[in-house]
């Protein structure tokens, strides 16, 4: 006997709806594999996938650009079970956060250090860049990170300090660095002004131009602009 033309379209209509579905729950779930390679390179895909659709479950996303999917997943990591044996998991997974963070943040030019030469105010404010990015973590996070990167020394892994960590991320034009960083560096990050942040960096046992230049040259500041300039 042939189904009724209202069921057939109902039970079609129920297909189409599972296939919208699944399909769309896939592709938020590869959203965070591509947002968090290095910690699914960590767990396996496995178990990485697993979190992922637990994740989806209760965070499903409000914003259509799934580049940005994922902000609260180092917190979801952290406090899911069966990670709940490798606490480091959640510091790369907000190492990660940061990272896609920067990636997507605004444009703006980045402070030259020849900016510095031509008369830079030492008492004008010392703005970062959009991109820019500073986390105290209990765990070696940018150095795992660090580790798992095309260009990363084959000692990588070997020369981890499993101690807690500071981390640095800029983008300098469209690429995205990570870099461990100490406590000076961060003092120096402080600071309102340039004369503040060496000061706070000086305060702290640092080598002030050590620290300067290595900042400049991750792109950490925004450029100054001079008086009567937008």
């Amino acid at each position: 006997m042939l189904a009724a033309p209202s069921a057939m379209a109902d039970t079609a209509l129920r297909r189409a709806l599972a296939v919208h579905r699944n399909t769309a729950t896939k592709a938020v779930r590869d959203a965070l594999f591509a947002n968090y390679p290095v910690l699914a390179a960590l767990v396996g895909n496995d178990a990485f996938a697993a979190c992922a659709a637990a994740y989806v479950e209760v965070m499903p996303p409000g914003d259509p650009r799934l580049c940005l999917y994922g902000e609260r997943f180092p917190a979801f990591v952290d406090a899911w079970v069966p990670f709940v044996t490798a606490p480091y998991l959640a510091a790369v997974a907000r190492v990660e956060r940061l990272v896609t963070e920067a990636l997507f943040a605004a444009d703006a030019p980045a402070l030259d250090p020849d900016a510095l030469v031509a008369g830079f105010d030492p008492d004008a404010p010392l703005c970062w860049h959009p991109a820019t990015r500073v986390a105290c973590l209990a765990a070696p996070a940018a150095s795992l990170w660090r580790a798992h990167q095309a260009d990363a020394p084959a000692d990588a892994f070997d020369t981890i300090v499993w101690a807690p960590e500071m981390v640095l991320v800029t983008r300098l034009a469209d690429a995205v660095e990570v870099r461990p960083i100490d406590a000076p560096a961060q003092a120096f990050l402080g600071g309102g002004s340039l004369a503040a942040a060496a000061a706070n960096a000086a305060d702290a046992g640092g080598d002030v131009a050590v620290i300067l230049a290595g900042l400049l040259a991750a792109g950490a500041f925004a450029a100054q602009h001079r008086q009567g300039e937008r």
